[in-house]
């Protein structure tokens, strides 16, 4: 894995059955994830509402050090947390990809982004 500075990334729909302390657990074991494969945190944002939309505060935070160019892994405890809906899924990950960004996982562990680009690219432009 080349680059390691990565941004955590957690989500918890609001009011969830989980309780007030399930974002910090979330980040707690994206942490030890971070730690255990070599990753250094640089940064993190949080929101807590549903991932039905990708226009929420901590993504919008998340977006701006990836065009900074801060960060080289976004790292999720798994996809969900990220998005719902698989057109928002490709778009962000094609979104990524063009911005030498990794995505990574807890659960599925490194995304692989390359899985032809071109497919990727077509289908978040709405072509097919």
């Amino acid at each position: 894995m080349s680059g390691n500075r990565t941004w955590i990334y957690c989500r918890i729909a609001h009011g969830s059955v989980l309780g007030p302390d399930a974002i910090e657990i979330q980040r707690r074991r994206l942490e030890w994830y971070a730690a255990q494969h070599g990753l250094t945190v640089v940064g993190s944002s949080e929101d807590c509402q549903p991932g039905t939309t990708m226009d929420r505060p901590g993504v919008q935070k998340m977006n701006r050090a990836v065009e900074q160019h801060t960060v080289d892994v976004v790292l999720v405890f798994s996809l969900d947390r990220l998005c719902r809906k698989i057109g928002d899924a490709i778009r962000y990950w094609h979104y990524l990809s063009k911005h030498g960004v990794r995505l990574c996982s807890v659960s599925d562990g490194e995304i692989d982004l390359s899985m032809d680009a071109d497919i990727i690219g077509t289908l978040s432009s709405g072509v097919i």
